[in-house]
């Protein structure tokens, strides 16, 4: 496509000039070079031809100059200031003040750590006692009892733990070690795990690496399989592989039958469909076989004489009472309702609380307090924290109520009245005297009873509990401690923590601190560098190779 060319614009001649400025007068009152640049753009470019500027020509067209427009001034309306609120005065700290703040705490059974302390309560404290630590110790409170995260461990704390880790029975190694204690920490305060144990009057008793050989292999093949162990363990798994390749081999030169299955025959398939049929199984196992043998599944039953399983009919199915009938079911077995019968609940009733309704069970909601009826009205807990204003008695009744219900999930505030005036639920409903209800123990709630304050820790299922999941109360309370406080790296901790290692003779950052220092510092190089160290990696006239690992 051809450029489009622009359209040449007529060349005025001097008289049209002047003749184009008077018309503008005339027609708008007053000519500027403004108005005439924007409204008639014609007479503005030819009148730079023949006059130097536009004044001059606006003397030879005889025209006078257009006034200033006037400037309009706008009076603003003064605001009147607004009357600052009355600042409510602050609390006058003093040391008795204090004191009794820090009781009053500690008889609401809250927690003093410093950081979550109001931080006007800490400013005095560190204004009239100099710290927080002073302050508690003028109120009676040990400040090792209150710290979040406890003071690093000492040699005299290792070597207590492995004292106590040898009164039960416990095999001195590293693996067991470790379940107590980092052994990072260990390293850094001994050098090793060994000298650890051997400074708390032990020997050191690693655990003994087997040798294989063949007939080793071959002997303990035989003994697994006169004591009916089929499976393989993990090192005489590796034991296989190296002598022999494979399990298979082995089983062959051992002289023991082989797991694998001999391929499928029509014959036998057949026979195994008929004997799963008797024993009520679908032999959803056996369809690639089928569909192999036979071109599909529907064949291969009816070669074997099998009827076709009937799927049963799901909730879709289901009439209004025999819906409200398992909604029964569930509610007085306390289970969940599920997807299925919510949406048939819902495609029958219309609602969730209708259904309920006919089904003569509680409704899954807070009863408000304006509902009961005078003398049995319970109390109601909102987001505000009201329930702060309960009784002992209240609770109680709340519980009652909770209860005859049905039971469930306590709802928050229910459960922290409890806490606050029993120090638990289970102690709140002894004192309601409600049934116990078995507690679940997993390894997160088992962290979490023990530190709340106040748990009975010898209850004999509770021990039974950490046992089972961690192998004694002591290395469940090891485990919450190590959840509790986990150590958290800065700049200097890093730094600090190179120099340490370079006292004791480390080269490097290691693997601790490998991680910490690349995301601080940007890499291991800078992070040594701020240590004022060196990277041994990348030490003058030592180049690093292509293949060489970074930090």
């Amino acid at each position: 496509m051809p450029p489009r060319k622009m359209k040449r614009q007529p060349r005025l001649s001097r008289s049209a000039v002047l003749a184009g400025l008077r018309d503008h007068a005339a027609k708008h009152g007053f000519v500027s070079a403004a108005s005439l640049a924007k409204r008639d753009r014609g007479v503005w470019r030819s009148l730079h031809l023949y006059f130097p500027d536009f004044e001059a020509a606006r003397l030879a067209a005889r025209l006078p100059a257009a006034k200033p427009a006037a400037i309009v001034r706008v009076k603003r309306r003064r605001r009147k200031p607004k009357q600052s609120a009355r600042r409510r005065p602050g609390r006058r700290w003093n040391a008795a003040v204090i004191v009794l703040a820090i009781q009053e705490r500690v008889r609401k059974a809250e927690t003093l750590a410093s950081s979550k302390v109001p931080p006007r309560l800490v400013a005095a404290a560190r204004w009239h006692f100099g710290s927080w630590p002073a302050a508690l110790e003028a109120a009676g409170v040990t400040a090792d009892d209150v710290r979040l995260q406890r003071r690093p461990y000492t040699k005299p704390d290792i070597l207590a733990l492995v004292r106590r880790l040898a009164r039960d029975g416990t095999p001195l190694r590293a693996s067991t070690l470790k379940r107590v204690v980092k052994l990072d920490t260990v390293r850094k305060l001994f050098g090793s795990v060994e000298a650890a144990i051997r400074a708390a009057g032990f020997e050191y008793a690693p655990r003994p690496r087997r040798k294989w050989s063949r007939e080793r292999v071959i002997d303990e093949l035989r003994l697994r399989a006169k004591a009916g162990k089929l499976t393989l363990s993990r090192g005489i798994g590796r034991a296989v592989q190296l002598y022999f390749g494979g399990a298979h081999a082995a089983r062959l030169a051992a002289g023991i039958p082989t797991l694998l299955r001999a391929p499928w025959t029509k014959e036998a398939l057949i026979k195994e469909l008929r004997r799963r049929a008797r024993r009520g199984d679908s032999g959803s196992t056996l369809w690639a076989a089928c569909k192999r043998l036979f071109g599909s599944v529907a064949s291969a039953r009816r070669a074997a004489d099998v009827p076709a399983t009937q799927r049963t009919k799901g909730m879709a199915a289901w009439d209004q009472p025999a819906l409200l009938a398992e909604l029964r079911r569930r509610i007085r077995k306390r289970q969940p309702l599920g997807r299925g019968l919510s949406e048939g609940l819902r495609r029958q009733f219309g609602s969730l609380a209708h259904a309920r309704a006919l089904a003569a069970v509680p409704a899954n909601r807070n009863v408000k307090a304006t509902d009961a009826p005078s003398g049995t009205r319970r109390a109601t807990a909102g987001p505000d924290g009201s329930w702060r204003s309960w009784s002992r008695e209240q609770v109680i009744e709340e519980l009652r109520a909770w209860s005859a219900g049905g039971g469930g999930r306590l709802r928050d505030a229910v459960s922290l009245a409890c806490k606050h005036h029993f120090g638990s639920v289970a102690r709140a409903r002894d004192a309601a005297k409600l049934p116990r209800v078995a507690i679940r123990w997993t390894p997160g709630r088992i962290r979490q009873a023990l530190g709340e304050p106040g748990f009975d820790v010898l209850d004999p299922v509770f021990v039974a509990a950490c046992i089972s999941h961690f192998g004694s109360v002591t290395a469940a309370r090891a485990s919450a401690e190590r959840r509790r406080h986990q150590r958290t790296w800065s700049k200097a901790t890093v730094i600090a923590e190179l120099q340490a290692r370079a006292r004791r003779g480390l080269k490097g950052v290691g693997r601790l601190l490998r991680a910490p220092a690349v995301r601080l510092f940007g890499s291991t190089e800078a992070a040594l560098r701020a240590a004022g160290q060196t990277d041994p990696q990348r030490l003058p006239g030592r180049p690093r190779s292509r293949g060489a690992s970074r930090g």
